[in-house]
């Protein structure tokens, strides 16, 4: 958890500096990436993770629709030479942003995803909230949401604890932000923290940093860190609340 806030103020602190030359930077029409990681371990430990994503959206004046997939697997060796899965994970997402390019815009999201290693088999979410806006320019981006979701869990294997499947309302706070360093590297952080609206120790924080270098307009090299915490993980049955991965791979975007 501590990590994951941390890499959030390094991104603010990245692009605070140039805050007073905020302005828009509208991009109109249909936008998208395919994106494809991989990480392998050998050795005393032997594990290889594979991981892709692709996201696609339109926007224009008035509204933004997006949707993205992700999913990742990985195997990991045993003593005895076998393998096992030790990963195995799927989230799509989608969302409508109205007035994208206001400095305030409501918004509507939703999203369903399942996750070996947290024991989720199912997560659904829905909800709304509105958007802030501090800084949209060519170079940099930041801005701050705030959104209510319902959210629905189910358990992998059978775990009969009625608070740990139960339907809840939970707020979002979201700090997504991204700079271009230069002509070919840019970075881009986004942080969830998704608490209980009933009661706050129960709460997920999800941070995904990347650094991109651009081969060319369409093809770049990526390094990507992902952490995440859910408060109730080991509950459900998995080794631990914190989940976290490095990635390298490669992004087209179109």
């Amino acid at each position: 958890m501590a990590r994951a806030l941390g890499t959030g103020f390094l991104a603010v602190s990245l692009a605070l500096p140039l805050t007073t030359t905020a302005s828009h930077a509208q991009n109109i029409g249909w936008s998208g990436s395919a994106e494809a990681n991989a990480s392998l371990f050998f050795g005393n430990t032997e594990q290889w993770v594979v991981a892709g994503a692709t996201r696609a959206a339109y926007s224009d004046s008035s509204v933004e629709v997006r949707g993205e997939l992700r999913a990742d697997y990985a195997e990991t060796s045993d003593e005895s030479g076998g393998s096992s899965v030790s990963r195995r994970a799927w989230l799509f997402s989608t969302g409508v942003d109205f007035s994208p390019f206001s400095k305030v815009s409501p918004f509507l999201l939703g999203s369903v995803e399942s996750s070996l290693q947290a024991r989720i088999q199912r997560r659904y979410a829905g909800g709304f909230g509105g958007k802030l806006t501090y800084i949209q320019t060519e170079a940099t981006k930041l801005s701050t949401s705030l959104a209510l979701l319902w959210e629905r869990t189910q358990v992998m294997d059978g775990n009969s604890d009625p608070d740990l499947a139960a339907s809840r309302l939970r707020w979002s706070f979201r700090l997504k932000g991204g700079r271009k360093l230069d002509d070919r590297i840019r970075f881009t952080h986004e942080t969830f923290y998704q608490p209980s609206v009933k009661d706050m120790q129960h709460f997920t924080i999800t941070s995904t940093s990347t650094l991109t270098f651009d081969l060319n307009k369409t093809l770049g090299f990526t390094s990507t860190l992902r952490d995440s915490y859910d408060s109730e993980a080991r509950n459900r049955g998995a080794r631990s609340n914190n989940d976290g991965q490095f990635l390298v791979g490669l992004r087209a975007r179109y």
